[in-house]
């Protein structure tokens, strides 16, 4: 008997290892399907990557041969590692309890641990290939050397590193009520500690309030020791005490947070709860039957006795304002469901302004602009391309590929009116920006903007949201789904907004020419001189050109326009 409930015992824990294991593939296929993971983890930091190499160059430093992209690399080596477990994990945990996956796992012989297994090695393999690919890509292309000295402690802070990512994101996702909360709150995060830890900057200094700040969280650490570590004038193994003890504080904290509020079932709605059927109230004897009351089905919608039958009013076709003003609303209500399209259309903009603004040395740039007039026009531009080229065609390509396209074709809704009212809704988002950020800029940098500059404004940001809204459908019939949609837009303005200068990144002259061809730097060539004031003239050229790719795309679109997914 003990021998066959050892024997027992021990098939339970194959079997609960083998349920671990393939809990890990099915993550790591999940997490290859999620076009968020995709971008963040590849797409980004290889972009970043290629991008310093395009504006920093890849001279040598030194006699010994070192070049520029030694001391570049571990910050797309920290970006793609980051974004490779923090997001794809809080996302992957809510978003499975959101649809019940978690419960009927619970359900299951699958022990918790189990679970957890497979999300966060998931995670865990995904940064190790953006590491390789990374890796791969500095050594091939920008000759980038490894220090073997510093390899036992940038193993350990790799791992490290990912391992508290990892547990911050589970801790996200067991925290968030919605797939949707989770995904905007770790992106958010994630993209807000890149910022303040200095990822995005080349060659600028930050604060040193804002870099005391940083240096709480376990980004700045984990970058930082990286950095040394590929250093190959500092001396010593790489090895940063210090730094360690913070991520790995960060790595408890998350772990007891995460395992602490975990759940299995989803959140119950606050609005939900028992249905509440209202009392019948008896009618008092002699009174007319109310209007509730029932009546035989022969006699519903008869008219009284002695009264010739009522004609019906002629059903009226709704005008095309109408059309329009009812697809804005709805496409606003569906931007306001998701927290993500706004929190990266509206928010993230707005304080990426702000903390733009704050690390500058001076007030003007040094083209003599002044700083906050320049980057005011820069992340209007920006939040106008989250909008409408981004968020804009994956809504339109998500509801062709639910089917929902389809069924609205058999209603008289026209294409064009869909269509527009969708980028209305855009433009409100991006008219919410602006004002947001003249706001912000008025009350704390002293951005001041004259009736007549804000009115100009106003019709250069409508033209450039024609042109961007207009570029964003056109990718809607070049791409076959709302995943892929997704992607390559993200790709595309990110690849774009650093030619345009729209993150104040100088470049050489050739890329003045790529970006003087695309309607991005031309919104913020427009906005920016609309608001210099009387002295500054009508951007023209800008609007010209804002002006044909609004209608050379808008004409591909309407005319590629496919309510129905593409067959394969």
């Amino acid at each position: 008997m003990g021998v066959g409930g050892a024997l027992q015992g021990s098939a339970v824990r194959v079997s609960a290892a083998a349920m671990a294991r393939d809990q890990l593939v099915h993550a790591v296929l999940a997490l290859w399907r999620t076009q968020v993971v995709l971008i963040f983890t590849f797409v980004m930091p290889l972009l970043w990557l290629l991008l310093l190499g395009l504006l920093a160059g890849n001279d040598a430093v030194g006699r010994d041969g070192v070049r520029v992209m030694q001391f570049a690399t571990p910050t797309a080596i920290a970006m793609g590692t980051f974004f490779a477990t923090l997001p794809p994990v809080a996302i992957s945990v809510a978003e499975a309890r959101e649809t019940g996956v978690l419960k009927r796992l619970h359900g299951t012989p699958l022990p918790a641990w189990g679970y957890f297994v497979g999300r966060i090695g998931a995670a865990l393999l995904f940064a190790l290939g953006a590491l390789v690919v990374t890796v791969l890509l500095s050594v091939l292309l920008y000759e980038v050397r490894l220090r073997t000295e510093t390899l036992p402690a940038t193993a350990v802070t790799l791992v490290l590193g990912t391992t508290a990512f990892s547990a911050g994101g589970l801790a996200i996702g067991s925290l968030s009520r919605t797939a949707s909360v989770a995904e905007a709150a770790s992106i958010g995060s994630a993209v807000v500690l890149s910022f303040i830890s200095g990822l995005f900057f080349v060659g600028a200094t930050l604060p040193a309030w804002l870099d005391t700040v940083a240096s709480v969280f376990p980004l700045k650490p984990y970058a930082d020791a990286l950095r040394d570590q590929f250093n190959p004038y500092l001396p010593g193994g790489g090895w940063d005490p210090a730094g360690l003890a913070v991520i790995a504080a960060w790595l408890v904290a998350g772990t007891v947070i995460g395992l602490g509020t975990f759940r299995w079932e989803r959140y119950r709605s606050r609005s939900a709860g028992p249905a509440q059927r209202q009392p019948v109230r008896p009618t008092p004897p002699g009174a007319p039957p109310s209007s509730s009351s029932s009546a035989p089905p022969s006699s519903a919608g008869a008219p009284p006795a002695g009264q010739a039958p009522r004609r019906r009013a002629p059903v009226r076709r709704p005008s095309a304002l109408a059309v329009l003003a009812g697809q804005s609303r709805a496409a606003l209500r569906g931007a306001a469901r998701r927290p993500g399209d706004v929190f990266f259309s509206v928010v993230m903009p707005v304080g990426l302004f702000s903390l733009l603004v704050t690390v500058q040395p001076g007030d003007t740039l040094a083209d003599g602009r002044p700083a906050a007039l320049v980057i005011g026009a820069s992340m209007v531009t920006w939040g106008a391309g989250v909008a409408l080229f981004m968020n804009l065609p994956e809504g339109v390509a998500r509801a062709r590929d639910t089917g929902l396209l389809k069924r609205m074709r058999g209603t008289p809704l026209p294409v064009p009116g869909y269509l527009a009212g969708r980028a209305v809704a855009g433009f409100v988002l991006s008219l919410v920006i602006l004002a947001a950020i003249l706001l912000l800029g008025a009350a704390a940098y002293g951005l001041r903007v004259g009736p007549a500059g804000l009115l100009l404004g106003l019709v250069v940001l409508l033209v450039g949201a024609l042109s961007l809204a207009a570029c964003g459908l056109l990718l809607t019939t070049l791409v076959p789904s709302a995943r892929a949609v997704g992607t390559v837009g993200l790709a595309v303005l990110f690849l774009l907004s650093f030619f345009s200068e729209v993150f104040l990144i100088d470049g050489p002259d050739w890329m003045a020419t790529v970006r003087s061809l695309f309607p991005l730097k031309h919104l913020q060539n427009g906005l920016a001189a609309a608001w210099e004031g009387a002295a500054a003239p009508v951007p023209w050229l800008d609007l010209l050109v804002l002006a044909v790719w609004a209608t050379a795309a808008g004409a591909l679109a309407v005319r590629r326009f496919r309510w129905q997914p593409a067959t394969p």
